[in-house]
């Protein structure tokens, strides 16, 4: 039945997190837990039903428009010269690596690109609960991170729907990359023409009535089917759709009332579904298979972004302290990447070994980060 499925499941959910929490972990890595043991690897209580798939795939949809919500469209634009670097020099290290590792294990390319998408990607939000326990949210390597993880965060969604691109058609072709930009670009451009030229109306109609949150859902749907319509991922709509409502549309009650509304049914419900049914597709003897190159992956990826982010860092200006730092702190990792493994999986990208291996490695490296940003926390203080 599907109400025992998902009370079981929001159980354990609810137990992984306090472990987690507990543990001093983010919560995101509990809901994964829960899935492994509530789950067909260990106790085998709920499966991944059609009700369960539908609710995670709103999950996923729920946290990007709430990601959107998160960024100010002005710091993407604004961003500092050195979180650009930071943002380039994680790319280019962390697509080599991907790359790099389909050559050592004989993977197809599409695999190691994306392979180096998902080690690109640095989780906003986890960072930014990291700066702000630690008391250094408001330093100089807080600003840089989170400037430098929201520019490589919105490439990576546009290199992410043309590799989808490239896997349905088999083949490479410049116009192809070319025509993807475009599309996205010229979606990206609309959206907020609109919301520059008929900003009057929309608060009108957002404001009226006090249903804003209700509109902010329909018009991120809209923007979600109006995504795939061109050919781009939903995902993007979501996230187009979350930047779109923050822009400057409607004061501060208003819209943190939506913000918080996302946030509630995105985080308390839907996301935890979906993290915990990832677990569903996990498979420890693949794991088991290929040590090897999970030790290497992990390597290439955290020498990866230690010296792609804090190289750059380094030589745009910051100390050696705060070089060091940005390095460590641009390899918290949950959500964005997860799904985008998820995505990568469900359209056959990547198989079960791999997408297995990438969970291992997205725990390791937020372990390794919010350690090594712990310690090196007392001396950014000073610095500042």
């Amino acid at each position: 039945m599907f109400l025992y499925d998902l009370l079981i499941l929001l159980v354990f959910v609810w137990l992984g997190r306090k472990l987690f929490q507990a543990l001093k972990l983010p919560s995101l890595f509990g809901e994964v837990f829960a899935g492994v043991i509530a789950g067909p690897l260990v106790l085998g209580l709920v499966h991944e039903t059609e009700a369960i798939k539908v609710l995670a795939e709103l999950g996923v949809f729920f946290l990007m428009f709430h990601a959107g919500l998160e960024f100010d469209p002005k710091d993407i634009f604004k961003a500092s010269k050195r979180a650009m670097f930071v943002s380039i020099g994680n790319v280019i290290f962390s697509m080599s690596g991907g790359i790099l590792i389909s050559v050592l294990f004989d993977l197809p390319l599409e695999t190691g690109i994306f392979l180096g998408m998902v080690l690109s990607i640095t989780a906003v939000a986890v960072s930014a609960r990291l700066f702000k326990d630690l008391k250094i949210l408001q330093t100089k390597v807080a600003h840089t991170v989170m400037a430098a993880a929201v520019m490589t965060e919105v490439f990576i969604l546009v290199a992410f729907s043309i590799l989808l691109d490239l896997s349905q058609t088999g083949e490479l072709h410049a116009k192809l990359i070319l025509f993807d930009i475009a599309k996205f670009i010229g979606y990206f451009a609309i959206v907020f023409y609109i919301g520059h030229k008929y900003f009057k109306q929309l608060y009108r109609i957002i404001y009226k009535g006090n249903k804003g949150f209700t509109f902010s859902i329909i018009l991120a749907l809209a923007f979600g089917v109006s995504a795939e319509l061109i050919g781009l991922h939903f995902i993007i709509g979501a996230f187009l759709a979350g930047l779109f409502l923050n822009n400057e549309m409607f004061d501060d009650k208003v819209f943190n009332k939506i913000e918080d509304r996302s946030f509630g049914i995105s985080y308390s419900f839907l996301a935890p579904v979906f993290f915990a049914s990832l677990a569903f597709h996990l498979d420890f003897s693949a794991v088991k298979a290929i040590p090897l190159m999970i030790g290497v992956t992990l390597l290439v990826d955290l020498v990866g972004k230690l010296f792609g982010t804090g190289l750059a860092a380094y030589f745009s200006g910051m100390k050696k302290i705060e070089s060091i730092a940005v390095g460590v702190a641009m390899n918290s990792r949950g959500a964005v990447d997860l799904i985008l493994a998820s995505i990568a999986l469900e359209e056959g990208v990547i198989g079960t070994e791999i997408f297995s291996m990438l969970v291992l490695i997205i725990f390791i490296a937020t372990l390794f980060s919010a350690l090594g940003i712990k310690k090196l926390a007392p001396i950014l203080k000073v610095e500042t």
